[in-house]
């Protein structure tokens, strides 16, 4: 009679299949988050978060050609965003850097919101630029951070702050929309209430 041969278990399986004691668990709490603090990563638009440990940040874009900012956009041309995934990067201790490396003609939206529903306070600041001669920075200023809402709107690559004022010369707002508007160089910029 032929004799069988008998599987034998691999010895990954054996150790699995024949511990008999989980490995030991430390009680000590988690250690702080380590990595390694990348230097200062370089692009055409930059958000810089100080003290943004628990802020989630999310960014998106709507095209607005040069050509076409004399006509303000339609809401269904507002609408129209995709989302972009901005480069990332913890450089220092609290000190995040979210960056476009290359900017698109249009409007970018940062969207800001506290990761663990509790309130978080930040120092946000934009730069443009910064590697070339229109490089600038732009303060926003610090926020306490909540529930999901509006940061900033950008327009590129001039480089405009939907909040600064000082870059339009007129306001238009009703009930429904604000426009701002720059008589020097015929630019429409519509925003639709939400």
């Amino acid at each position: 009679m032929p004799q069988q041969a008998v599987p034998r278990p691999n010895a990954q399986e054996y150790v699995v299949h024949h511990r008999t004691t989980a490995p030991p668990v430390s009680s000590a709490p988690y250690p702080e988050a380590r990595g390694t603090s990348l230097p200062s990563l370089h692009g055409d638009l930059k958000l810089v978060m100080v003290g943004a440990g628990n802020v989630k940040l999310s960014v998106s874009f709507r095209e607005y050609p040069k050509a076409r900012r004399n006509k303000a956009q339609s809401r269904g041309e507002a609408r129209r965003q995709e989302k972009v995934v901005p480069l990332i990067a913890q450089t220092g201790e609290g000190k995040r850097e979210a960056v476009i490396e290359t900017a698109r003609e249009g409007i970018y939206l940062f969207m800001v919101e506290a990761e663990n529903g509790e309130p978080a306070s930040a120092t946000f600041t934009v730069t443009f630029f910064e590697k070339g001669s229109r490089g600038r920075t732009a303060t926003l200023g610090t926020r306490t951070v909540n529930e999901r809402s509006v940061l900033t709107r950008i327009l590129m690559p001039d480089a405009i702050v939907w909040e600064d004022d000082s870059a339009f010369t007129a306001i238009v707002r009703d009930a429904e929309s604000t426009t701002k508007f720059n008589t020097r160089t015929g630019m429409q910029w519509k925003e639709y209430n939400q």
